[in-house]
This record gives C-alpha cells, sequence and structure tokens, in this order.
C-alpha cells in the first residue's frame, strides 16, 4: 500500500470515527455508568425520581440516603424505617403490569430475584423501566453498594456521609472492644439456619459484625457455599468445637425461625458449653446481615451479649439531676442488658390490634439516632404502664410511681410479707402493690416522714441505685 492510499484511508477512519463521536446523544457526556450485581451495565443519566425496592436493605438505605417520596413502593415484609409501612407493597410473585402501571423509572433487586424470574425482569426492561440488581457479601462491597446507590438517586454527597458515619461509629466500637483483653475475647458459634446447621462465611457481613464486636469465631474454617455468605458446617462438625464454645449465637429472621428453647434441646448440644452456661442468644437478621446503617446496632447488640459490662456502660446517666422518661428507657434497657426490640415484619405488625401501639407509632419520638431503640424496646417488655398509642412524652422526669411499676413487672420479686406504711399513698392508689413491694424490699426509699412521693423526679444516680438494688433483690 503507498503512502497516498495510507493517508487517505487514515482520512477515513478519522471522518468514520468523527461521525461516531457526534451521533452520540449528549446526555452521554453527563452520564455514569457501573456494573450491577448481575453482571448488567447501568447507565445513570439524571437521578431515578419513582422507585420500587425490593429488597428490606434497598429500602432502608434509600430513606437513609434522605429519599421518602421517590420510593414508590416496597417489598411485602418492610416496616422500617415507619414510613415504609405508608409505601405501596409489591413483590416478585406480582405481574409485571403491576409494576408497569405504577411507572417507576427504576426497580432495585437482588440477584437472587435476577436469577428465579428472569422474565419479570425482561417484561420491565422491555417498557422501559431501568432494573437494577445489587447485593454486597463483604463489608468492602457496603461501601461501593452505598455509592450506586447514591449515584443512582443523585445522593452521591449523603452516600459519603453514610460511610463517615459509619467509620466513626465503628472506630468507637474498636475502641471500646480494644480494652478487652485477648484472652478474655469470647469463642462464638454463629449459626445462619438450625435446621441445616448452617453457619456463615468467614467473609460475610454477619462475621465482620461479630469479629467487630470483639468475638472470635470458631467456624473460622467454613466455606460458603454457590456464592453465598452461607456455609455448610454441621452438626458433628460443631460438636467438635462442644467445649470451646463461650456463646452461642443465632440470627433469627425468614432464613431461621429459631428460639433459645430449641438450641437447648438439639439432640447432643447439651455438650457444648454456651448451652451448659445459658450462654444462648437470639440476633434478628435484620441488623447483622443486611448491608445499612444499621449494622451498627447488630455490633453493639452481639458487644451487649458477649461484654455486657464494656457495651452496656452507664456511667454518664449517674450525672443527670432529674431523668427523663427517654433517659430512664436507656438506663434501665442497659442495666438489666435486656435485648432491643427491632421492628417486625410489616405482617406482624398488622395483626395487631389498630388501637394499640405499635413500633414506630410515636409521633413525639425522633427514629433516627439512638433512643428510640431503647424507648420501644421498654415499652416492649411492658415496663412502663397505660401507654398511649401516638405519645410517648419522652422528655418528661420519669415519676417514682413508674420507677416502681418498672421494677414489679420486669423482676421476679420475692413475696413481701412485712407491713408497708406510706402517708402519700394509699391502699387504693394506682400501683399500690407495685409501690409496696419496691419499698418492702428495701429498693426504693421512703422520706424521714414516711413519704414515697410517687410524683416525685427521679435523679440518674437514684435510679441507678434502685436498679442496682433490684437486682440484688431478685437474684
Amino acid at each position: 500500500m503507498n503512502k497516498k492510499m495510507m493517508q487517505a484511508l487514515f482520512f477515513m477512519l478519522a471522518l468514520i470515527w468523527t461521525g461516531i463521536m457526534l451521533s452520540a446523544p449528549v446526555a452521554r457526556a453527563g452520564a455514569k455508568m457501573f456494573v450491577d450485581q448481575s453482571g448488567d451495565r447501568i447507565v445513570v443519566k439524571k437521578p431515578f425520581k419513582r422507585i420500587i425496592s425490593l429488597y428490606g436493605a434497598h429500602t432502608e438505605n434509600l430513606f437513609s440516603l434522605g429519599l421518602n417520596k421517590e420510593v414508590i413502593g416496597v417489598s411485602r415484609h418492610e416496616a422500617y424505617p415507619p414510613q415504609a409501612m405508608t409505601k405501596k407493597i409489591f413483590s416478585y410473585h406480582d405481574d409485571a403490569e403491576k409494576f408497569i402501571a405504577a411507572r417507576p423509572d427504576l426497580v432495585l433487586i437482588r440477584p437472587m430475584i435476577a436469577r428465579g424470574y428472569p422474565n419479570l425482569v425482561q417484561k420491565l426492561r422491555g417498557a422501559g423501566i431501568t432494573v437494577v440488581s445489587l447485593q454486597p457479601r463483604t463489608i468492602k462491597d457496603v461501601y461501593a453498594y452505598w455509592k450506586e446507590l447514591g449515584l443512582l438517586t443523585g445522593r452521591e454527597g449523603r452516600a459519603e456521609a453514610m460511610i463517615k458515619e459509619f467509620e466513626t461509629k465503628l472506630r468507637h466500637i474498636r475502641a471500646l472492644v480494644k480494652t478487652i483483653p485477648q484472652a478474655k475475647r469470647k469463642r462464638v458459634y454463629f449459626e445462619a439456619i438450625h435446621s441445616r446447621m448452617k453457619t456463615f462465611a468467614p467473609s460475610s457481613i454477619a462475621i465482620f459484625a461479630l469479629q467487630t464486636a470483639g468475638g472470635i469465631n470458631v467456624a473460622a474454617d467454613a466455606h460458603a457455599r454457590h456464592n453465598t455468605n452461607i456455609a455448610a458446617y454441621g452438626k458433628e462438625h460443631i460438636l467438635s468445637h462442644a467445649n470451646e464454645i463461650d456463646v452461642y449465637l443465632a440470627q433469627k429472621g425468614f432464613m431461621n425461625h429459631i428460639s433459645k428453647r430449641r438450641i437447648r434441646e438439639e439432640a447432643g448440644f447439651k455438650t457444648i458449653k454456651a448451652v451448659r452456661e445459658g450462654q444462648v442468644y437470639i440476633v434478628d437478621e435484620k441488623i447483622v446481615s443486611r448491608p445499612t446503617l444499621r449494622l451498627l446496632d447488630g455490633i453493639y447488640e452481639i458487644g451487649r451479649f458477649l461484654y455486657p459490662r464494656v457495651f452496656n456502660d452507664v456511667t454518664a446517666f449517674k450525672k443527670i439531676p432529674v431523668l427523663s422518661r427517654a433517659q430512664f428507657s436507656e438506663l434501665f434497657v442497659k442495666m438489666t442488658n435486656t435485648p432491643l426490640k427491632t421492628p417486625d415484619y410489616r405482617h406482624d405488625i398488622q395483626k395487631r390490634a389498630e388501637e394499640r401501639h405499635r413500633y414506630g407509632d410515636f409521633k413525639d419520638v425522633n427514629y433516627t439516632g439512638n433512643a428510640y431503640k431503647f424507648i420501644e424496646t421498654a415499652v416492649y417488655r411492658g415496663i412502663f404502664p397505660n401507654i398511649k398509642k401516638y405519645a410517648f412524652e419522652p422528655d418528661k422526669p420519669i415519676k417514682r410511681s413508674t420507677v416502681a411499676y418498672a421494677l414489679f413487672v420486669y423482676f421476679d420479686f420475692p413475696e413481701v410479707t412485712k407491713k408497708v406504711t406510706m402517708k402519700d399513698v394509699a391502699d387504693s392508689a394506682p400501683f399500690f402493690e407495685q409501690i409496696r413491694t419496691a419499698v418492702g424490699l428495701g429498693i426504693m426509699r421512703l422520706t424521714t416522714d414516711n413519704l414515697f412521693r410517687p410524683d416525685g423526679p427521679v435523679s440518674g444516680l437514684d435510679a441507678f441505685q434502685i436498679i442496682s438494688r433490684a437486682r440484688q433483690a431478685a437474684q
């Protein structure tokens, strides 16, 4: 090929390349792209505004990103955050027409749905709806996943803030764990599915939660199956570690309908050290297996099971002159090491009477931060009398009569046989029996002139001492 022909060919190729570039949509210049969990190339030209989420973690993270009205549908089980209860329900079992009629521009799924329901995915994409499959498997994947959700919704800045918040709180947890000598770290078997004797893969989010809380995974030799977070282990393998399992921990959820009793009564499990010593704990799978900010709650909860004195520090409460109802809730839950109540699934919540309080109902409680977790736990445990459906009055001072009621409900006290006389509490007064028990056992004390002051406030130090005496009296 001579020089002139070479120049002509080069010129023609340049013209063709220029034509291709000029014919490309202008929107592509500002578009962003990533590959989802199913290997599909996702191009984001602008933030999606009408989103249906078919996985609880996606939904929770969308709300954490600051979205609400943009979320037009969720899967049928979701109840957290409380706003999710107001959204229309969708399922991968539904016809594509139901989705299309809602006019979403984005449907978020996970790989299980992509593999199991390819026809639904194909029809939705055929209707011009973007379908994205996401589900991180390791903690490193979680950060990328949050960023991808931020990219899809135009909330990249908030996604970065979520990562920073998560890392900041992780540093605090690790500082707590650092105070625990290595020789005193608990060895834990973490059950994923009891009926199949399965645990978690060492790289899973659940094992990350366990190890971050200071636990040592006795099933570190487990191998993941079928590219999942679950690993087969087997009863024989579990029992081979029987004498070294300090704590038996099991997740509870759709994958594992479990109870402490079932674990204790499993054939052969009485040889396990943790079972013999009563160190069996159940934790909600929604806070240990899902890639959301509530994973921090799961880490704290595991820490409270393993090292209650470290993770239930209440020193700061002793300095509070007048304890509020919200503060008393947290102090009580921590001092009794009561497991945190997490929201049930939507269908379980909807079974309860409409007029009764349901998780997330309180209009005067902020369902972000930490206080609400202890409030809802205390209410669920029944330690507050006469709870209203929508009002908790978290900032009101806790009354002495309410403290007496809480103690009576929670602890199994011996019977009080001696006569207790109080000038300001008649036999017919509300909570007389609860107050009489607390006074009769020396848990709560009268003034020098025999007054109980049922409506009086309680300081943090007083509450700490009262609960401490209650624990001793109940032993």
